[in-house]
């Protein structure tokens, strides 16, 4: 079998609103918005989108809360606000739920041990544990994969497969896996869960051919560059790539790289905000590739050396040691907590909005309830999946919350907008 490598939205109320508002639609939100603030006269009500055919529920809602022209202001900016993404540290990783596998048919059979391979494959990535074969529970539900996916597909493939003493071309099968009984099994098995936000990795790989010596690109199609796509997306690491420009040559040369001048990487990827660094070099010697690899997790950094014939086996073996290790600093166990916050900062609606939005997004977060506002600070508890560390760890990733300090078990953050 082979295997190919693949808002909750915050509620906003009017002060004198008697129900919910749901996230308005962008446009509306910028109409009212420009209206509020350019042509408005005081006590009128902004026209709806009749001819638009949008969502109208978010001006009926405001209209039956006779909002004042401030408080229409001030709620069509948190909406408008909420539908921007503000660039964070953490990227998101895209199917990780989806897996693709390569059969010799569309037989029963094959979806099965397809569908094994896929559930495998799945669990891997979202435990970011290379080893969740070696546990019972995990074992137990490779026995039953039907019960984790809930649609799958077909599709042609230029590979082939042997199957006796014959090549037959192969088929690729997508199944899609239901996140909440991958958790599920996960959680019965006591490993944790590592969700789609996740640390960049910045590469930085000089190779050389035999005939000259380069910087890997992300242009690059070439055995390594191929070999590292794809054992990133079967781990589930974004990869970020080095531009090449000018900046990037007055910051850190070939040589340098080849060299493994780890201060001189770092102070090159400070430009891209990545919070993990691949570095290393690679000697191509016919079928022979030797590889010397540097990589940094949590502010550490370790080392990787081998000699293998093709690059699918050096990369797969640096990729699964530096993705296990970031999976011990950045995944959430299963057990269950309360973690305490009180937050500074929070000086409008707009910064409550988003707080709300923010914290509500994080994996480890399952539910949220506010204990008090007073003035600027908000007192919140949150009810989470593993320890409060990783929670903190997570937080810092992104860069929206700053850890004034740990008091009597409660989480002082200022949030930096």
């Amino acid at each position: 079998m082979t295997i190919v490598s693949p808002l909750r939205s915050v509620p906003t109320r009017c002060p004198t609103a008697p129900r919910t508002l749901r996230q308005a639609d962008s446009v509306i939100c910028m109409r009212v918005l420009l209206w509020s603030i350019l042509g408005a006269v005081p006590g009128a009500r902004p026209p709806l989108l009749r001819e638009s055919g949008m969502d109208s529920g978010f001006t009926d809602s405001m209209r039956a809360a006779s909002c004042t022209l401030a408080e229409w202001r001030h709620t069509a900016l948190a909406a408008l606000l909420a539908l921007i993404v503000s660039p964070a540290a953490a990227l998101q990783v895209e199917d990780l739920y989806t897996a693709r596998v390569l059969v010799a048919d569309e037989s029963p059979a094959q979806l099965r041990s397809g569908a094994r391979a896929g559930l495998l494959q799945v669990l891997v990535r979202v435990s970011g544990h290379s080893e969740v074969e070696m546990n019972e529970a995990v074992r137990s539900g490779l026995r039953q994969p039907d019960r984790y996916y809930y649609q799958y597909s077909y599709a042609q493939s230029e590979h082939t497969l042997q199957v006796g003493e014959e090549q037959v071309q192969a088929r690729v099968l997508q199944l899609e896996f239901e996140p909440s009984a991958i958790a599920g099994l996960l959680r019965e098995a006591g490993l944790p869960v590592w969700g789609s936000n996740r640390p960049g990795v910045m590469v930085w790989i000089a190779i050389d051919d035999g005939t000259s010596r380069d910087l890997l690109l992300e242009t690059d199609t070439g055995d390594t560059a191929v070999s590292l796509e794809g054992h990133a997306a079967r781990r589930g690491l974004p990869l970020l790539y080095p531009l090449g420009d000018l900046s990037d040559s007055a910051a850190l040369s070939v040589a340098e790289v080849w060299g493994s001048f780890l201060d001189r990487v770092e102070r090159a990827s400070a430009r891209y905000g990545a919070d993990s660094i691949l570095t290393g070099r690679v000697l191509v010697m016919g079928d022979q590739y030797a590889g010397r690899f540097s990589y940094r997790v949590d502010d550490t950094w370790r080392d990787v050396e081998a000699v293998t014939f093709g690059s699918e086996t050096l990369l797969r073996r640096v990729v699964d040691q530096m993705a296990d290790e970031m999976a011990n600093v950045y995944a959430i166990d299963s057990g269950r907590t309360s973690v305490f916050l009180r937050v500074e900062a929070i000086d409008s609606l707009i910064d409550y909005a988003e707080l709300n939005r923010y914290l509500v997004g994080l994996t480890p977060v399952v539910d949220l309830f506010v204990a008090g506002i007073e003035g600027e600070v908000v007192r919140l508890r949150l009810d989470t999946e593993g320890a409060p560390e990783a929670l903190i760890e997570l937080i810092e990733l992104d860069e929206r919350l700053h850890l004034l300090a740990t008091d009597g078990g409660v989480l002082q953050f200022r949030w930096l907008r």
